[in-house]
């Protein structure tokens, strides 16, 4: 058996990966038992109730898989998330009166909608503060300070009578700024959405755009409109045209792309309440420098609009099927589970039911002792040869005596 042994150390190594079966061999064991076959035994039991129970526990799980996996949660369809792109273009302008200084003013759509550095998105202005200033040394409003020490981080200062820092600025030449409200509620905003599902359909764009050039009504917006799309709750112009506000508009397509024709649903929600309810609203400040001793800073605050778009493709699939099909009728093996745990814990016949499904086997380690100690108490065949020859050697030695005795 050299060649066996050599097979068991190119196959296992030092692992000892099927020993148990190759030393069968190696001690000439009985090959139909080192390579039995092993299958379970069923019990069936004549009781029309326990039967009912196992079937109603696979027809309930076989609705499950129907209703809930292939219709409410659509498992026969095959699925692909995918992101798109937003394409803005607002129009519109304002005209408002200054409530500080004297003053109107005409904002174009340039004028409301700057600063346009993001594409899709849309910043438009509601509310700005015009501040005429010059360089020189004057109080700093936004450096208190409670003596001179204070006032030493741009080099010579002094802290003045109120509490401010008197250093090198820019002053504010007038003593009210220019304020404007401007009613930019009116804006409109036509917005263009696209999106592609390059798994499922790659030949195929979903777009909003109409087959006539132009705007399309149901994708154009005022700035009122948006705000009272948005949710959970709607909001006023008029509530958020002082501070500012941030939303997000969503372009959210749910499409068959084995259909030509594919309609986004439109979310608002507003994003600044959420992110930091402390410091709600959104403005920002920008310069004009009309020469190096003059300029006009505008701070201003409006409302911020980021699109987005995204999409879930669907279609049927044979795959997506028979995917689904086997992995969930694995499910119906639990209703034998269940059936047995009812048939041995909950029935009123769980004795007889668990007498008949079990099998007790012997003790088999004192059946081995008791085999054992039979085998140390019986006969062994060398000690029969061995008290037969005590025998002959008797009978050869009396009959030797005998015949001297006769002589």
């Amino acid at each position: 058996m050299r060649w066996l042994t050599n097979l068991k150390n190119k196959i296992c190594g030092s692992g000892g990966c099927f020993s148990s079966i190759l030393a069968a061999v190696d001690n000439h064991d009985d090959a139909d038992r080192v390579l039995s076959f092993y299958t379970k035994q069923q019990v069936m039991f004549l009781d029309a109730k326990l039967g009912a129970t196992f079937y109603l526990l696979q027809v309930g799980i076989a609705l499950f898989i129907v209703i809930y996996i292939f219709i409410m949660k659509q498992g026969y369809l095959e699925t692909e998330q995918a992101r798109g792109a937003s394409v803005t273009h607002v129009s519109g302008d304002a005209v408002s009166v200054s409530s500080g200084a004297t003053g109107s003013r005409y904002f174009s759509v340039e004028e409301l909608t700057y600063p346009g550095i993001e594409n899709g998105n849309v910043f438009i202005a509601t509310r700005q503060n015009v501040y005429k200033q010059m360089r020189g040394f004057c109080e700093d409003p936004d450096m208190p300070c409670a003596s001179n020490a204070d006032c030493t981080a741009r080099g010579e200062g002094v802290c003045s009578d109120i509490g401010l820092c008197k250093e090198h600025s820019w002053c504010n030449v007038d003593t009210e700024p220019e304020i404007y409200e401007m009613a930019s509620d009116l804006l409109q905003i036509w917005t263009r959405s696209f999106i592609q599902y390059v798994k499922l359909a790659p030949q195929k764009l979903f777009t909003t755009e109409a087959e006539e050039a132009g705007p399309n009504e149901d994708y154009t917006f005022t700035v009122r409109q948006l705000l009272m799309m948005a949710e959970p709750l709607p909001v006023n112009y008029e509530e958020v045209a002082e501070l500012g506000a941030v939303f997000e508009v969503g372009f959210r397509w749910e499409c068959n792309v084995k259909l030509d024709v594919c309609t986004p649903k439109v979310n608002v929600r507003r994003l600044d309440t959420i992110l930091d309810p402390d410091n709600i609203g959104f403005g920002f400040k920008h310069a004009e420098y009309l020469d190096d001793g003059h300029r006009v800073t505008n701070e201003v605050r409006g409302l911020r609009f980021f699109f987005r778009t995204t999409g879930v493709g669907r279609k049927v699939s044979v795959a997506a099927i028979m995917l689904n099909a086997s992995t969930s009728s694995t499910l119906l093996a639990f209703a034998a589970v269940i059936a047995d745990l009812l048939l041995g814990k909950v029935f009123s016949r769980r004795k007889k039911y668990n007498a008949r499904k079990f099998e007790n086997t012997p003790d088999f380690s004192e059946y081995i002792a008791d085999l054992e100690e039979k085998k140390k108490q019986s006969t062994q065949v060398t000690d029969l040869d061995k008290a037969e020859t005590m025998v002959v050697q008797k009978e050869e030695q009396w009959l030797l005596q005998f015949q001297e005795d006769a002589a």
